[in-house]
């Protein structure tokens, strides 16, 4: 009796499932796993090789995108400047609103909180997870993009601009960075971004608060028509491209490295969720002041 057992376990049934031993896994295991980690790699490259591209392809366009679009610009700058009102309470008001995070980055943190504990579906946390990256990318991808490009003035700033200063505005406000793209449209359009994928209402809501973030600081002077455009293209693209195209393995690493140590994953969260709903303003203050302490060393 127990030699049939014997041969059938040699020669197992056709179609019955396989049964592999503990060094035919290993063995599997270490053969995959090279495969896996060259596939990532290429992944890796090609990002990089596309940003690159990506890159000098904007820098060269965005260089002559001054000159194409200051007509349009300043027509809407000086229109804008002729309806806003001459009151000093009213002007300060706006930029008082301009400032508000609670409307702004904070309305659309909360969206993405909710969309996350809304669902327990791996895949929609995991492209929560790669649209929060974008949204970090977007607002350092901007201030880059700020730096490196040719200076733009803001309109304030730009006597040719047809802008006259408000009453109870600084006119040195925000006098030490260029004003394109908008970092402030990039950042919120990729959170609108992000919770628009989810839900549409939401999306809605979202959109909503970001053109409150956005459209009193045209009214200010502080950004041109086409410095918000960029800013809102740049943020909108790139979460779109991170989560049609992104690591979707690693984010469902995440996921479920967030399910492990929840306490510790959600006090990160907490502290990124934070910054990205004041748009790094203390960052941005310290890094303010370290131009002034190289300037003590000598540097």
């Amino acid at each position: 009796m127990a030699q049939p057992a014997l041969a059938q376990a040699a020669h197992p049934v056709q179609g019955a499932p396989t049964i592999l031993t503990a060094s035919e896994i290993i063995h599997e295991i270490g053969h995959a796993s090279p495969s896996r980690a060259l596939r990532r790699r290429s992944a890796a490259r090609a990002w990089l090789g596309a940003g690159m591209l990506g890159g000098l392809v904007c820098w060269r366009a965005v260089a002559d995108h001054f000159a194409l679009s200051r007509q349009t610009d300043e027509y809407v700058s000086a229109t804008v400047n002729q309806w806003a009102s001459r009151n000093e309470i009213i002007n300060h008001a706006v930029y008082i609103a301009s400032q508000t995070d609670f409307v702004t980055g904070a309305l659309m943190v909360a969206l993405l909180y909710y969309c996350w504990f809304n669902s327990n579906s791996m895949e929609a946390r995991a492209r929560l997870l790669l649209g929060f990256g974008a949204v970090l990318i977007s607002a350092v991808t901007s201030r880059l993009l700020q730096i490196s490009l040719p200076l733009r003035l803001r309109p304030m700033h730009t006597v040719e601009s047809g802008f006259n200063p408000l009453p109870g505005i600084d006119p040195t406000l925000a006098s030490n960075w260029g004003s394109f793209p908008s970092d402030h449209a990039a950042l919120f359009f990729a959170l609108a971004a992000v919770v628009w994928r989810q839900s549409r209402w939401l999306g809605l809501l979202a959109t909503a608060s970001a053109l409150f973030g956005v459209l009193p600081r045209v009214y200010l002077g502080l950004h041109y028509l086409s410095d918000v455009v960029a800013g809102a293209a740049l943020g909108m693209g790139l979460v779109f491209m991170l989560e049609r195209f992104g690591p979707r393995a690693l984010a469902e690493q995440g996921v479920a490295w967030v399910q492990r140590r929840t306490g510790l994953a959600y006090g990160i969260a907490f502290l990124m969720s934070f910054e990205v709903a004041t748009l790094f303003e203390d960052i941005r203050q310290a890094g303010r002041g370290v131009p002034a302490v190289l300037k003590q060393f000598g540097l």
